[in-house]
């Protein structure tokens, strides 16, 4: 566990949020291998859509320090106190730890620190700064449910999710609806179940992701960056939080599985299938990742599935396949309806590195 230096009645969630959308599926491909859903629903935009809100704000990026505010698309957040239950007693929250498997922990004023499902039932006390000038919004922030279970991807090591809800009401009530356990409180991620791949257990899920922060550009599209004392709090059914959930991989390089640096935004966008600017997901569609730096991760050897392509920060770098077809996008024929894409280098499943990529995506050959 790290230390915490939080010395005040005041909480520090790391929460954040998620970017990209799409849901991770195993498949019957053997123990290495892991198949992925892309992105099946119209929201997978080049900003930060399908992700955790707060009332009508982004909630992504918090702080590990008590009352430090954290910058977000819309707004900055702070977190400035909170109660946990301890011996069927409330105590403040003194202080917050994200560690690098991404278990939340709470320092309480009596019992010391808890982590793992005893975390749940917390609640935080949340101050949102709009960036727009418009009045400060004072919120609560409570863990509905934790649960902590092997990885998926690598059983040795345990993974947490998260379901939070607040009582600041979205416009969106449909997309971000009321919570039937907790009467008026309202769940901070969006209530899209992957075409089915989420049951109603897991689809308000999130997962934290610590020392890294995401943000998003008009221009330049999600980005995720390095930032110690940071965390993302990434709902499980957008593109941020695929890799911790399902593959058991991590943002932080120092964290045990976790990628390197130039892998962090590329395995973002490799989900995402981003080209030219943006997402170019079918939706509902499968692909299977390869990760060819740290070998964290392995595709399919199925022969049905064939290479799309390698990723790197600024997306796809090289193209698998001849130049007149491309695989799980958008547009049946990229070279027609896709400007620039004949142009990217042919890569395989050799040696698609050489070409500044990252990453690999493979997609099933019939789709």
């Amino acid at each position: 566990m790290r230390t915490s230096n939080n010395i005040l009645i005041l909480l520090v969630s790391t929460l954040s949020f998620a970017v990209g959308c799409d849901d991770e599926f195993y498949a019957d491909f053997g123990e290495e291998e892991v198949i992925a859903l892309r992105c099946n629903t119209p929201d997978c935009g080049s900003g930060l859509a399908n992700t955790s809100r707060i009332g009508d704000h982004s909630l992504s990026n918090l702080s590990e320090t008590l009352i430090a505010p954290a910058a977000n698309t819309t707004s900055k957040v702070r977190i400035e106190g909170g109660t946990a239950e301890y011996l069927g007693s409330k105590t403040a929250i003194m202080g917050i730890d994200v560690e690098a498997d991404g278990e939340l922990k709470l320092k309480l004023a009596t019992g010391g620190w808890i982590g793992g499902a005893a975390v749940e039932g917390a609640t935080f006390s949340v101050v949102i700064e709009p960036l727009d000038g418009e009045p400060r919004i004072a919120a609560e922030l409570k863990i509905a449910g934790a649960w902590c279970s092997p990885g998926r991807y690598d059983a040795s090591m345990t993974i947490c999710r998260y379901q939070f809800v607040t009582d600041i009401e979205p416009e969106d009530t449909k997309l971000y609806p009321e919570s039937e356990e907790m009467p008026g409180y309202y769940h901070i991620c969006p209530d899209e179940d992957e075409d089915g791949a989420l049951d109603d257990t897991h689809k308000f899920s999130s997962v934290l992701s610590p020392n890294v922060s995401l943000f998003a550009n008009p221009s330049v599209g999600p980005t995720i960056a390095d930032s110690p004392g940071i965390f993302i709090n990434g709902c499980i059914n957008s593109a941020v939080a695929k890799g911790q959930f399902k593959l058991n991989a991590f943002y932080d390089p120092t964290a045990y599985r976790g990628l390197q640096l130039g892998q962090r935004t590329a395995l973002l966008r490799a989900w995402m299938a981003w080209f030219n600017g943006g997402p170019r997901t079918v939706p509902g569609r499968f692909i299977s990742l390869k990760d060819p730096l740290g070998g964290l991760f392995d595709w399919t050897s199925e022969p049905a599935w064939v290479l799309e392509a390698g990723y790197g920060a600024e997306g796809a770098r090289c193209r698998g396949g001849a130049e007149d077809t491309g695989n799980h996008r958008y547009y049946i024929d990229p070279v027609l309806s896709l400007p620039g894409w004949s142009t990217l280098p042919p890569c395989t499943t050799a040696d698609y590195t050489s070409y500044g990529a990252v990453l690999g995506v493979k997609v099933h050959g019939d789709l």
